[in-house]
């Protein structure tokens, strides 16, 4: 009886864990990833070079409220490192980090652009990227 009762707390726990995480992510936060080139799915030759190709993606809570810190968090991969990072906003901000925070001072939409830069020169970017940030 008691490992019946063990096995059904586990079961149990994982669920609500889930159901906090789907709660937390669920319309807040997404990744957009943007490819230097062609689909890597849809040409065969991409494939065998994916590893040089430079690629970034981008993750950010779609909403915040007027003067809250919002996070910006951002990878690379292929090209040759050192990679530089660039997060230019539609007001003017430019932030020069891989992933970088800011706070907003009105409340709006703001547009913003990813441009990451390899060694050797090559940039990927996701871009038109939009943050709305609203009164608390």
């Amino acid at each position: 009886m008691a490992a019946v009762c063990v096995g059904v707390g586990i079961a149990v726990g994982v669920a609500v864990s889930f159901a906090i995480i789907s709660s937390q992510n669920r319309g807040n936060v997404f990744t957009r990833v943007v490819d230097d080139g062609e689909n890597p799915f849809l040409d065969p030759e991409y494939l065998k070079t994916y590893e040089s190709n430079l690629r970034t993606g981008a993750q950010y809570k779609s909403e915040v409220v007027v003067g809250q810190e919002a996070f910006f968090v951002s990878d690379a991969k292929g090209g040759k490192q050192p990679y530089t990072f660039e997060w230019k906003f539609g007001d003017g901000v430019v932030l020069t980090t891989q992933n970088a925070t800011r706070t907003f001072d009105t409340p709006g939409t703001y547009h913003f652009d990813l441009t990451v830069t390899d060694a050797d020169g090559k940039k990927a970017g996701s871009t038109d990227m939009t943050i709305n940030v609203r009164e608390s």
